[in-house]
């Protein structure tokens, strides 16, 4: 079967199923005519093997182990079972103090002792979850998903867009492995593959590095609405929304005129200075 027929059965995306061939999870055979991929009813098994484990959130380095052997089944759900409990654990925490803040009235609140008791959960192994560390990890994802960077030259050609990749690895101490040269290249950053591009800004040459084979499958504990606002507070609509509570707060102070000129005026500094467009 091709992938558009394993897409199907299985209810994942080629893009995770490359992803899962890229990390050694799935083997399909090659034709030998065309050399493309063909998956086999064990594929089609091992998908759906996958599917569920990572449904019961089993990281990808147990999944491996799972399926080459190397650790029986049981020995990593145990010990998942174990992770899943301590977790629960620190969710029922969370619980048990929203349930005590209903129960209290506003004005008799004592902050003091809330932390106390939140404090003393944690040192039981309570930690609660929170939006903000939420965003954090969904922010770093997203740095790491895509970047830019200005470099010391033009970018002219091939030899100097590997030389300023390797200046940015230096600088940010990490290994580069350079798989495919030229204007548009191929490379890896401690083991993730990028590709990149060049464009112009009125500053200068930028290189736009984008990952090869994104994956989101680590952030799926967050919950889909949370993405989505996270999503708009990294995009530039959060600037436009800071406008709108500016324009909510002060239309009865200036004019109409100078508020529309405010609403734009961020979305101008996202478009020509954060994120320059080719040219």
């Amino acid at each position: 079967m091709n992938i558009n027929e394993l897409e199907r059965l299985t209810g994942i995306t080629r893009q995770n199923i490359r992803f899962y061939e890229k990390k050694g999870l799935l083997h399909p055979m090659r034709n030998s005519e065309n050399n493309y991929r063909e998956y086999s009813q064990e594929d089609l098994i091992t998908l759906k093997k996958i599917k569920l484990l990572r449904r019961l959130d089993v990281s990808l380095e147990d999944i491996h182990k799972i399926l080459s052997t190397e650790v029986p089944l049981h020995t990593i759900l145990e010990q998942h079972l174990k992770e899943l409990q301590a977790r629960q654990q620190k969710l029922k925490a969370c619980i048990d103090v929203c349930k005590d803040l209903l129960q209290t009235d506003t004005e008799s609140l004592n902050l003091d002792r809330t932390f106390e008791k939140m404090e003393q959960m944690e040192q039981n192994g309570g930690k609660f979850m929170s939006i903000i560390e939420d965003y954090k990890r969904y922010s770093a994802a997203q740095r790491k998903r895509s970047f830019s960077f200005m470099p010391d030259t033009m970018v002219m050609n091939a030899a100097e867009f590997s030389e300023a990749l390797s200046q940015y690895a230096d600088e940010n101490n990490q290994k580069l492995t350079i798989i495919k040269g030229g204007m548009y290249p191929t490379f890896e950053l401690d083991g993730v593959e990028y590709t990149a591009q060049r464009a112009f800004s009125r500053l200068g040459a930028t290189i736009h590095c984008t990952m090869t084979h994104p994956e989101e499958e680590d952030m799926e504990d967050i919950p889909k609405k949370r993405k989505v606002l996270y999503k708009l507070i990294n995009g530039p609509y959060i600037l436009l929304f800071l406008v709108f509570i500016m324009m909510a707060i002060s239309r009865q102070s200036i004019g109409w005129a100078a508020l529309v000129a405010l609403m734009i005026f961020p979305y101008l500094i996202w478009v020509f200075w954060l994120y320059p467009k080719n040219k």
